[in-house]
């Protein structure tokens, strides 16, 4: 719906600095210019003049040219241009303000945000006044169509899509104060901020079905174990790619108890970084390595320094289990499915390899033949 004229111009004139009045409330609707932007500002009108007058009220009361009433204040002018504008209501006058300084600045997400929440109220208001007096609107349907759109008449003068908007809303709203600190500087867009919230969420609520599990019953042949390693100790610097499930340290890692029975086969998966780690934990655990399996990948995964698309893990033993060579070899050929989600050739090899009652210690998914412990949501 095209709007409808909300202001009328009274006069242009010349006007003594002094007699011009500052709303609080308005000052505060406008974004300040960082020291730079202000600077160059001043040595705009210092050079040229004012391209545009200062926007003021019946009353004298500033509404459009804070930044630039306060260049000419510094440059020492007793008067400046200005243009008056009268409101049909300080509704209107307010969404004027903001309105203006979204056209006139380069905002980041988040000052459009902030400005955008201001305007959503003042439309409402607006559809209401416009509603209550028929002789505005065009017709009384088209002003409730507004009323129920100002959040989307709010993200479209800011320039946000609704979306976009909505989502940084819900920042502002539940997000930490690091998270609204990195939105607020702009160090990071709205959407990678909502979306490390939201990873953050479902890590603790992974860590609460954790604390939660019952112990491991009995004692097992064959293990497979597929440690939460601890991401975070990556080099940030070359750091590609994230997860999203709770990640153990090397220390949590080692203080594990594997149920083992004095004769058992273990299969320890490890990434690439880890892989010197790995072989100091089996030792840990009281296991004497073997051997290396390496997954070979259709594509490539998250990595440091280099994109992963190899896997590795780690076979060793305990004492003398049963097992049989069918030709087995060291690489396995297999469908990334997605992070950590393991190829079912490889469950298909340790049943080939392995006798007995096995354990897939924090299992992606259910699986014949195998008890299945700590069983994870990870990332598809």
């Amino acid at each position: 719906m095209k709007k409808q004229a909300v202001f009328q111009i009274v006069n242009t004139e010349y006007e003594w600095l002094t007699h011009i009045k500052i709303d609080p409330e308005y000052s505060q609707l406008v974004p300040e210019l960082s020291e730079e932007e202000y600077t160059r500002l001043k040595e705009s009108v210092a050079s040229v003049g004012l391209y545009e007058p200062i926007i003021i009220n019946q009353e004298g009361t500033l509404l459009d040219g804070h930044h630039r009433l306060k260049v000419v204040k510094d440059l020492g002018w007793s008067r400046v241009n200005v243009e008056t504008k009268h409101f049909d209501s300080k509704n209107d006058e307010a969404i004027y303000v903001i309105e203006t300084n979204v056209v006139r600045r380069q905002l980041n997400q988040y000052q459009k945000t902030i400005l955008a929440e201001k305007l959503e109220p003042l439309y409402r208001e607006q559809a209401k006044q416009r509603q209550a007096d028929k002789t505005l609107p065009p017709n009384l349907e088209e002003v409730k169509e507004w009323e129920r759109e100002s959040e989307t008449q709010a993200a479209k003068s800011v320039g946000l899509g609704k979306t976009t908007y909505q989502t940084a809303k819900k920042v502002l709203k539940e997000g930490s104060e690091e998270d609204i600190k990195n939105f607020k500087k702009g160090n990071k867009k709205v959407y990678t901020v909502f979306k490390n919230m939201k990873t953050r969420e479902k890590i603790e609520a992974l860590n609460k079905e954790i604390e939660n599990l019952d112990p491991i019953e009995g004692e097992y042949d064959v293990i497979v174990i597929d440690p939460a390693w601890d991401m975070d100790v990556l080099d940030q610097g070359s750091w590609r790619g994230g997860v999203d499930y709770p990640r153990m340290s090397v220390d949590e890692i080692k203080d594990m108890n594997i149920p083992a029975k004095d004769n058992c086969v273990l299969w320890l998966w490890t990434t690439n970084k880890f892989l010197h780690e790995a072989f100091h934990i089996i030792e840990e655990w009281g296991f004497e390595y073997k051997s290396c399996l390496t997954w070979c990948k259709d594509k490539m995964g998250v990595g440091v320094w280099l994109r992963g698309q190899t896997e590795h893990c780690i076979l060793a033993v305990k004492g003398k289990p049963l097992w049989q060579l069918k030709g087995q070899t060291t690489a396995l050929l297999a469908e990334n499915r997605g992070h950590s989600i393991k190829p079912n050739e490889f469950y298909t090899l340790v049943d080939s390899l392995c006798y007995g009652r096995k354990l897939d210690y924090f299992a992606r998914e259910p699986r014949d033949g195998w008890i299945t412990y700590g069983t994870m949501e990870r990332s598809k």
